[in-house]
């Protein structure tokens, strides 16, 4: 151990009065003794002076002889030591400036070392991250971001993680860390200025979003000092690809750590954000997801349905509810073989999927039977679809005895519109199942719309199927 490293050691381990620095500070410097990095021990001697020396424990006091430079020693307040902090001044690092006066915005940045303690502890999570799946409620990014960022917040009591989200409407209300960009927040100027894809340096947590903030001043046991802000990208097309930013991860700490350090880690962490996301969606597709036809199965719609009526109920906005069943389809199997039913319900489900919008929800429930989910949808709205739908036959084309089949297959539907129908999920859903069963028993390839008045609306099809 070189005479430097030692007085290094010295200064960490007791020469400094560390009684007096918090007790994150204080592990700080124990896990920098313990590392024996000269760097790493003289940066966070810098951090333990400058607390000390804003604390009023350390005085600079004037010894030698004249013209000969002055060592750089200091008073311990309450005892008689004297301090040699000259191992500190041979070191980039300058106790007099650790904290940056204004923010800085900054392109990426390198990843850090991978000896490094919390990278360490990442990619422990990254192996482990199987282990504990979640409750997959929902594909919307604001339920994915929140379950992550709970997951995190397991693993990383050193920090306070927030996300800042551009273009959700409607946080989730079990999420308080996920928060919606807010044009009139004063404190998020500085984006403006911020380019593209570009992270932010905030060398105070005045610049966090306001919802941020709140949390912080509740958090009387975190003493937060400065934050970066990282943009957050959501999964490219193939894994390992990022997609279009989304919004910013902003990781808030306290003054032990450095600009460049934390902004390195910020992006790790967001990194980890990305590839969670992709494995939560992959588990959305296998849990949620109908094998055969590809559209969300009987489990998405029970839980969706729910979280889409009580969006509606909370903004005032209609929802319908459609549930439509194939015609006949037992005939299709008994004459052509369920391989060609399969084909059949393969057809069906591309067709719905086609005629309705990326908002929507299509929902294998049954053997032959699908459910609509259609948020923002009017009655008058609902009718329109359906027109669209029954305006023709679902055709599909097989092969039979060496000779093209062309199989036109039509369907019936029951239709309810919140909140004229009711207000809860299983009311809804026995009205919209009874409308179904009229459609069926008046000659099928129809719809019919459940109302108060109880005159219920038939749309009838534009044109006849033939098989």
């Amino acid at each position: 151990m070189t005479p430097r490293e030692s007085t290094l050691k010295g200064l960490l381990s007791g020469d400094l009065p560390m009684e007096h620095v918090g007790q994150r500070l204080r592990e700080t410097a124990r896990r920098a003794v313990l590392s024996g990095d000269p760097q790493r021990m003289a940066r966070t001697a810098g951090l333990v002076v400058d607390e000390l020396r804003r604390r009023g424990e350390l005085s600079r006091v004037a010894v030698g002889q004249s013209g000969a430079p002055a060592p750089d020693l200091f008073f311990v307040r309450g005892s008689r030591r004297l301090v040699d902090l000259g191992a500190l001044t041979n070191d980039a690092f300058s106790i007099e400036t650790v904290a940056p006066v204004q923010p800085v915005v900054g392109p990426d940045l390198a990843p850090l070392d991978p000896a490094d303690d919390v990278i360490g502890m990442l990619g422990a999570m990254e192996e482990a991250q199987n282990l504990e799946i979640g409750d997959p409620r929902s594909g919307e990014t604001g339920v994915i971001v929140a379950g992550i960022l709970r997951l995190l917040a397991r693993f990383t009591p050193q920090f306070r993680l927030f996300a800042l989200l551009h273009e959700i409407k409607d946080p989730p209300e079990d999420a308080p860390t996920v928060f919606a960009a807010d044009a009139d927040d004063p404190a998020l100027g500085w984006l403006a200025v911020r380019s593209p894809g570009a992270a932010a340096w905030l060398p105070d947590v005045a610049g966090l979003p306001i919802g941020a903030r709140r949390l912080l001043s509740d958090d009387q046991d975190f003493p937060a000092a400065c934050a970066a802000a990282v943009p957050l990208f959501e999964p490219g097309e193939n894994p390992g690809d990022s997609g279009d930013e989304v919004g910013l991860l902003f990781v808030a700490a306290d003054e032990s750590w450095l600009r460049d350090h934390l902004l390195r880690l910020a992006h790790r962490l967001a990194q980890f954000v990305t590839r969670r996301w992709r494995q939560q969606i992959e588990v959305n597709q296998r849990i949620h997801t109908d094998s055969l036809t590809g559209v969300f199965n009987r489990a998405y719609f029970d839980s969706q349905f729910t979280l889409e009526l009580e969006r509606a109920r909370r903004s005032g906005i209609p929802l319908t509810l459609i549930i439509a069943d194939i015609d006949h389809f037992k005939a299709v199997n008994d004459r052509y073989g369920h391989h060609v039913g399969d084909r059949v319900l393969v057809s069906v489900a591309r067709r719905l999927q086609d005629e309705l919008r990326r908002i929507d929800h299509v929902c294998r429930i049954g053997g032959e039977e699908f459910a609509l989910i259609l948020p923002d949808t009017s009655r008058d709205a609902a009718g329109d679809v359906m027109r669209r739908l029954l305006d023709g036959a679902f055709e599909t084309v097989e092969r039979s005895d060496e000779r093209e089949v062309h199989i036109a297959t039509t369907a019936s539907y029951g239709a309810v519109t919140f909140p004229d129908a009711g207000v809860d999920a299983f009311e809804l859903y026995r009205k919209a199942d009874a409308m179904l069963y009229l459609s069926k028993d008046s000659g099928r390839h129809r719809c019919h719309f459940w109302n108060s008045s109880g005159d219920h609306t038939e749309q009838l099809p534009g044109a006849q199927a033939t098989s």
